[in-house]
């Protein structure tokens, strides 16, 4: 049935019907025959001023017209669109020409027809326009944030050949660590420690970021990234060399030594052969199904990666795992590698134990999400606690502990020295003094915690002391002295708030330790100040590898011609969860057109509901 019969049906049921239909048509719009022109919109708006004077049965397509315009350019329905897309381009990391795709196309026909998508070019100009504002507005959350940490790492993309800069901030906003993507900066010169800083500073410069709020910059152990960082925090010490990458040199260190270096070889070959053929990862995956496993929890082989941490440990790990079927396999190919034999097989089994608690650390330090730089000190006592427990009668296994133990007191001798790490591990409740191994160092630091103390009373003391009497005549001058020597000889011969806060049990371990100085913040409020300054530090500079591989995915085959800026804007905006639209804008947009007075000629078109 077409309209036209479906349009009598309902005249013959419904006789008031057709005396109003002839005043609805005028004002009622067809999506399909109108054209999204400047024309078309100046004539609607005239069909919506009239509509104002209409019947209570006009009033129906009054609301259809309202519909219609909330679809127009800058109404509010457009506007939630334009941004989900715009949303879905970064998020997703897909390319601006997916917007003049004929699925894409099709996809919003079918879900929002009155919505015209807009081109590519149009997209590429929204996304600086999103990141203007969500930079704007990411300023003033940095401006109300007290310290802040950078992480910063250099990455070359083999795409493109280019090399990027990418810098992370982190700070806290309540007791919740926030963390986003501010620069994926193209590095156009050789990367010297000048280089580097020159581009850091400008980056920080950009995002007005008060250099003294800058608690700390982590970076990994590159020569010319300490350099940089030298060179910028001057005569304070504001480096914190990436923890994890620490513990990987020292696994590596280990790995690496004759005893063992042969055994993982031979792994190493046996996953390669495996890998490299269907054939044998078919007969791999059929072996373990026979023995009882359903089809989709069978295991792979995993080969280690030079630039990935703990690779090597899940390599031999895995292989441990399907190693009985990984005998059956190479034992059916005469062409196959040499499998371990038993006593290779012994020494893999206690290597794997000898690296797990390695593993371990490396994963607990790389999170972002909560605070790490006060589990440093407490994490390699522990280790090292385990390392001394660790006994072996294979003298292989022996010479591969004692490099690992030794690598572990070369590389984190002076850890308790450094002021960022020592103090935050003070004033995470969870630990403070516990974990200590050098008296020295924690008495220094104790120490530098009670100056930090006194250097805040003594200016509060002198701010409240301040009193507008102070530019004239000033009769109760010797009274106001008297009181503040009072209250200075109270505040010396009372306990200090440091030595009371350490004298407490420690919390949970399981507890954050952010909601645990919200609740001592009113007994030690000046430690509740140095807790949040410190504990702000992340412990590795894993979110820059986080962000390059972000990079990675982005730049693609389809986008491989994407340049720096609009990298650096995507991987920015991609931090966020959705793209917010002021609503308001679009009603705003409907009155605006509909009080407009414009003497234009009727369009005379039709809104189809069926």
């Amino acid at each position: 049935m077409d309209y036209q019969s479906m349009r009598q049906q309902k005249e013959s049921l419904d006789p008031g019907h057709s005396a109003n239909q002839k005043s609805q048509e005028t004002i009622c719009i067809d999506a399909d025959s109108i054209p999204s022109t400047s024309l078309a919109v100046a004539r609607t708006e005239r069909r919506i001023v009239e509509a104002e004077s209409s019947t209570h049965q006009e009033s129906k397509s009054f609301i259809i017209c309202f519909v219609y315009v909330c679809y127009l350019d800058g109404g509010s329905k457009w506007e939630k669109l334009t941004l989900s897309i715009l949303f879905f381009i970064s998020k997703d990391m897909r390319p601006f020409n997916v917007v003049e795709g004929e699925g894409f196309l099709k996809l919003m026909k079918e879900a929002a027809p009155l919505y015209k998508v807009p081109s590519s070019t149009f997209f590429k100009n929204k996304l600086a326009e999103k990141y203007d504002v969500t930079v704007l507005q990411y300023k003033n959350k940095i401006e109300k944030a007290s310290d802040f940490c950078l992480t910063l790492d250099v990455w070359t993309e083999t795409m493109q050949e280019k090399s990027f800069l990418g810098v992370t901030l982190h700070f806290f906003e309540g007791i919740t660590p926030v963390n986003s993507n501010i620069a994926t900066r193209e590095l156009s010169q050789s990367h010297t420690a000048v280089y580097i800083q020159q581009v850091l500073e400008d980056i920080i410069s950009d995002w007005n970021i008060p250099m003294e709020k800058i608690r700390c910059f982590v970076t990994d152990n590159g020569a010319n990234m300490v350099a940089a960082i030298k060179n910028i925090s001057a005569q304070q010490n504001k480096h914190l060399p990436c923890f994890p990458h620490t513990i990987n040199l020292v696994v590596e260190a280990g790995i690496k030594h004759e005893s063992v270096k042969s055994i993982i070889t031979k792994i190493r070959t046996i996953v390669k052969w495996v890998k490299n053929s269907v054939k044998n990862s078919d007969k791999l995956r059929k072996l373990q199904i026979i023995s009882g496993d359903s089809q989709g929890s069978t295991k792979k082989l995993v080969l280690d990666v030079c630039t990935r941490w703990n690779s090597c440990y899940y390599m031999i790990e895995r292989f441990l795992e399907l190693s009985k079927f990984c005998s059956d396999l190479l034992f059916d190919d005469c062409s196959s590698p040499e499998m371990p034999n038993s006593s290779e097989i012994e020494i893999i089994k206690q290597l794997v134990k000898l690296l797990k608690p390695f593993e371990y650390i490396t994963k607990e330090s790389s999170g972002e999400k909560y605070t790490s730089i006060s589990q440093i000190i407490p994490m390699l006592n522990c280790l090292a606690k385990e390392l001394l427990a660790f006994s072996s009668n294979v003298d292989c296994v022996k010479c591969v502990h004692k490099i690992l133990y030794t690598e572990l007191h070369r590389r984190f001798q002076n850890i308790e020295h450094n002021p960022n790490v020592a103090l935050a591990t003070l004033l995470d409740p969870r630990f403070k003094n516990l974990h200590f191994q050098d008296a020295n160092a924690c008495g220094r630091a104790i120490q530098k915690l009670k100056d930090l103390v006194k250097q805040d009373k003594e200016i509060s003391s002198s701010e409240s002391d301040v009193d507008e009497t102070q530019k004239g005549f000033d009769f109760w001058k010797h009274h106001k002295e008297l009181v503040i020597s009072q209250k200075r000889k109270k505040n010396h011969t009372k306990s200090d708030s440091v030595s009371s806060y350490l004298s407490t049990p420690v919390s949970n371990l399981k507890s954050n330790p952010l909601e645990e100085w919200e609740d001592m913040k009113a007994f030690f409020p000046s430690l509740y100040k140095h807790a949040r300054m410190f504990l702000v530090v992340v412990a590795s500079s894993v979110p820059c590898e986080r962000l390059f591989s972000k990079a990675g995915a982005t730049i693609s085959k389809s986008r491989n011609r994407l340049s720096g800026k609009h990298l650096e804007k995507l991987l920015f905006l991609s931090k966020y969860r959705y793209f917010s639209s002021d609503t308001q804008v679009g009603i705003d947009t409907f009155f605006r057109y509909r009080y407009r007075v414009q003497v234009l000629d009727t369009l005379q078109v039709s809104f189809h509901p069926y």
